[in-house]
This record gives structure tokens, C-alpha cells and sequence, in this order.
């Protein structure tokens, strides 16, 4: 019996498109394209359970139902009634359709969804109640053809479950996790987050030092299909378990100025099982000497536009380039922060390994040359 193929298309965060595909890479699924915000491949159940379950730098996994044209909305409403809605949605399952429109007749996105809901409604026999929906359903209307994609991951994929506690201006699960992995960092040599926050960074870099599969404490919105295979996902998480290392094989140092955002750190710590495998310290930065001859340094710290103008910007950014450049020089360094003025206050040389968005700021993950 032949293996039933699928089109599924990874969303990630603009610019973590090829650390996405490397990730995918080493799970053993070959991309077949890559475009602005995500990556395309092919499988059955197996390679989607995997991707949701290992992918650290993606925000979701979309499922390609099909796709119809469509210049008016009796032949929009025929053609979705069409496809095969059974194999994802649940006579009873409250779903949510949420549609775009961009050079089609068909512009109306209010209208979109209704008649997709009504599509469903007439193959499954029963309307959605709209309460606390399982299940997302994505249409996108472009030059009078409409995608129709079927969300599996459920809650974004940053949500890994851990971050009970946070401080001002946090950087996302999934952001931390591709920067980590842009930098190159497998959990061999040491790490330092220098302006740890809510310990994201240091987290993340556990769950790589530890091989430890970022979804396996969570769940998908796969798991609700009609033609969910627990033991499958089952086995995979006993593989997962297999792969994951006893303790870290280098140190994760995280060290923060504000005590209350090492209490935020140690309390995600202890949310996720790992209390004692980051070296937690409140201190500054500038009074940090190395503990080992080379490693990975990073932070994200303030730039203004998240936390407010600050006359002493400049001055933090000085005594971050004398920590890069002097006290840390053999070390690898990283920063995310806007390609501003700001950056040129460390007085090094720093070039762009990702550009990306972080709370609607334009940012970009340096590293020092």
C-alpha cells in the first residue's frame, strides 16, 4: 500500500527560513521549496508529528488541503465542498477560519469564511459553535484561486509551555532557539547569556545542549483529527526520550542585574525540569570575567524603542563592547538589537548573521568579527 503524501508548509518568522530548513534537514525531511516566511515539504503523519515535535526555530505547521478557483461565491462554496474535510475536522469540532484576499474578485474576507464555513457544514453535517475553536483553518484568495490550509500545530510553537513567569520585553521562544542555532551553538562549548531576563536563551540553549525536543510537553492540534495515530506520536516521543542526553556536556551561564528577573529565570527553570542545569547570578555584566578560555556569549538587550528612550543606552552599549571586545575577546559574541547607532557606541565590528523582527522592531542578530 502506498505511503500517503501530504503538503505541509512551515511558517517561520521572516529571515529563520533557511536555520528552518537546516533544522528539517537533519530530522531527514528534504525541503522542496522555500519562500518569505516558511518552507514547503512533503510526508505522510510520520514527518508531520516530527516536525512539530523537534522544530525549534518554526511558528506552525499548515497542512495543504487543496486549492480551487473561484471568481464568484457559488462556484467558491461548490468547489470547497469538495475537498476532503473529513480527514481533519470533526463533525462536532468547533472550528476558526480566518481568510486573506489580495488580486482576486473574491475580496470580501468576511464573506470567504462564511461560505467555507457553510462548505464544511454541508460535507460534515453540522455547523461549527465557534466556541473555544480546536481547530484553525487558513484561506488565502490570490489571483482568484483559493489555498486552503489546515493548522496542526495548534497553539503557536513558541509556546513550549516553560515561560510561567516573564520581564519586560522578552524575546520569543522560537527566536531564541534560531539565533542560538544561526550562531552555530550544539551545547559543546560553553554559553553565557548576559542579560538573561526570563532565561530564554539560556533555556533554549539547554533544550540543544540536552537534545531535548521542544514539543514533547505539549499539544497539537493534530491530536484532535479524526485520523490521530497515538501510537505513533507515542513512539516518537520514546525515540525523542532515547536521543536526550543524561546532562549538559558544557556549562549555560545566565547572569541578569535585576533579581527579579532571575526569580522569573529560576521559576521557568523549575517549570521545565531543568533547576541546576543553568547557572543562574545576579550581577552586571561589566564585572563579569571568563571562567573559560572561549565559548558563546549573547544578549538581547535594550534598544530603546521597546523600553523607552534611555539617556544611559549609550553608555551600556560602550561597556558591552568593552566586555566583547576585551574581557570576552576570545569568545564568540552575539547580539539582537536594531543595526542602529547604537551598536557603533561598542566601538567593534559587528556583521549580520539574521535579520528578523522582534516586537515590531526591526532587529538583526549580530555577531562580532
Amino acid at each position: 500500500m502506498q505511503k500517503k503524501t501530504n503538503h505541509y508548509f512551515v511558517v517561520t518568522a521572516p529571515g529563520f527560513e533557511k536555520i528552518c530548513a537546516q533544522e528539517l534537514i537533519a530530522l531527514g525531511i528534504q525541503p522542496t521549496n522555500m519562500v518569505r516566511g516558511g518552507i514547503e515539504f512533503e510526508g505522510g503523519l510520520h514527518e508531520l508529528y516530527q516536525a512539530n515535535l523537534w522544530l525549534r526555530s518554526a511558528s506552525r505547521i499548515l497542512v495543504r488541503l487543496g486549492e480551487v478557483a473561484a471568481r464568484d461565491f457559488p462556484i467558491l462554496f461548490q468547489r470547497l465542498s469538495r475537498l476532503p474535510w473529513g480527514r481533519f475536522v470533526k463533525p462536532e469540532m468547533s472550528y476558526e477560519i480566518r481568510a486573506t484576499s489580495h488580486g482576486s474578485r473574491l475580496n470580501h474576507t468576511g464573506r470567504i469564511a462564511e461560505v467555507c464555513g457553510a462548505a464544511i457544514s454541508r460535507v460534515l453535517g453540522k455547523e461549527s459553535l465557534g466556541v473555544d475553536p480546536l481547530q484553525k483553518i487558513y484561506l488565502r484568495m490570490n489571483d482568484n484561486r483559493c489555498q486552503v490550509s489546515i493548522d496542526s500545530s495548534g497553539e503557536h510553537l513558541h509556546r513550549r509551555g516553560y515561560r510561567q513567569v516573564r520581564v519586560a520585553a522578552p524575546l520569543r521562544e522560537t527566536l531564541a532557539a534560531g539565533c542560538l542555532l544561526a550562531c552555530g551553538y550544539d551545547g559543546l562549548s560553553p554559553l553565557l547569556d548576559m542579560m538573561t531576563g526570563s532565561g530564554t536563551f539560556a533555556i533554549e540553549a539547554a533544550l540543544i545542549a540536552l537534545r531535548r525536543a521542544p514539543g514533547r510537553e505539549r499539544r497539537f492540534a493534530f491530536m484532535d483529527w479524526p485520523k490521530y495515530r497515538p501510537g505513533l506520536w507515542q513512539q516518537l516521543l520514546v525515540e525523542a526520550q532515547r536521543e536526550e542526553k543524561p546532562s549538559i556536556s558544557s556549562p549555560i551561564l545566565a547572569v541578569d542585574n535585576n533579581p527579579k528577573a532571575i526569580a522569573a529565570a529560576q521559576k521557568n527553570l523549575e517549570v521545565i525540569g531543568l533547576d541546576g542545569v543553568v547557572q543562574l547570578s545576579c550581577g552586571n555584566m561589566q564585572q563579569l570575567q571568563p571562567q573559560f578560555p572561549s565559548g558563546l556569549m549573547i544578549c538581547n538587550p535594550p534598544y530603546g524603542e521597546r523600553l523607552g528612550k534611555n539617556a544611559s543606552l549609550k553608555s551600556l552599549y560602550h561597556d558591552l563592547g568593552r566586555v566583547y571586545g576585551n574581557d570576552f575577546a576570545t569568545w564568540q559574541g552575539a547580539i539582537v538589537c536594531p543595526e542602529s547607532e547604537l551598536i557603533k557606541t561598542t566601538g567593534l565590528s559587528f556583521f549580520p548573521l539574521l535579520r528578523f523582527t522582534n516586537g515590531g522592531i526591526k532587529v538583526a542578530l549580530l555577531e562580532k568579527s
